[in-house]
């Protein structure tokens, strides 16, 4: 299985993280894409890549880090970097008003779409409470490949991610009690349109729901889709890993590598 959205470098996973990725491939999570969030961090996320050869990362400014600043310059080049492959996690979200105005956002927002324009990596998308919005800006770019990470919205909405070509990622809000129309949003998108994530160290599955949350729980987000779907874990592994490796084919070089 693989962890296509961790943050590996948050408070709560990185004082431990050679313990927490040994748990995550005792159960079979093999591999683990760590997701940029903010310039400040972003050298250590990098640099954890580097030092665990089944983690890749992404590179991106979240919404609600417009404040701390960016340098699109220097964002650019870290594209380059061989363990890099996506820009992300970039978007929109308008749940908490007061942390980055929308006119802030749309700017960031603008700016990350930017990138596109010489790099061809896909993008994973922070979509809340923002998708007329955030639907309106993709029409102005030519985005080809993209996941919506963490996806919590309408079944109309996973249409239109659908209708554009992109993946939707699933946590373990799935799991939650009060997500039943969650579970049918699952059941709706496509397998082969489907990826797994923990959203670490945020997001704990049921049952440990309330607590850090790390890599080895994506195991129980693939168990519940497996039952939603009426598939067997071992169908869900090998088809999320076969879509996480067509949305991010830069990652290719993890196939293969076993030890940590």
């Amino acid at each position: 299985m693989i962890d296509s959205h961790a943050h590996l470098y948050y408070k709560g996973i990185v004082e431990n993280l050679a313990e927490k990725i040994r748990l995550a491939k005792l159960v079979g999570v093999d591999y683990i894409l760590t997701v940029g969030t903010d310039s400040n961090t972003i050298p250590l996320n990098i640099e954890i890549a580097e030092k665990y050869d089944n983690v890749c990362c992404s590179v991106g400014i979240h919404p609600h880090h417009f404040k701390d600043g960016y340098d699109l310059e220097l964002i650019n080049k870290y594209l380059l970097h061989p363990k890099v492959v996506a820009i992300g996690e970039v978007g929109l979200d308008y749940y908490y008003k007061d942390e980055t105005s929308k006119e802030d956002q749309i700017k960031l927002l603008h700016d990350m779409l930017s990138l596109s324009e010489r790099s061809d990596l896909p993008y994973i998308f922070h979509a809340r409470d923002c998708f007329e919005d955030i639907f309106d800006i993709l029409k102005q770019y030519n985005i080809k490949n993209a996941v919506f990470h963490c996806y919590t919205d309408s079944i109309d909405n996973a249409k239109k991610i659908l209708d554009l070509g992109y993946y939707i990622s699933f946590s373990g809000i799935i799991t939650f009690k009060n997500s039943n129309e969650l579970r049918e949003v699952v059941k709706y998108v496509p397998s082969n349109r489907i990826l797994i994530e923990t959203d670490c160290p945020y997001l704990s599955p049921v049952p440990y729901r309330g607590k850090t949350n790390e890599p080895a729980y994506v195991s129980l987000i693939a168990e519940c889709i497996a039952e939603l779907k009426n598939l067997s874990l071992e169908d869900v592994s090998i088809i999320t890993n076969r879509n996480f490796f067509a949305l991010f084919p830069k990652a290719e070089f993890l196939k293969g590598i076993k030890n940590v």
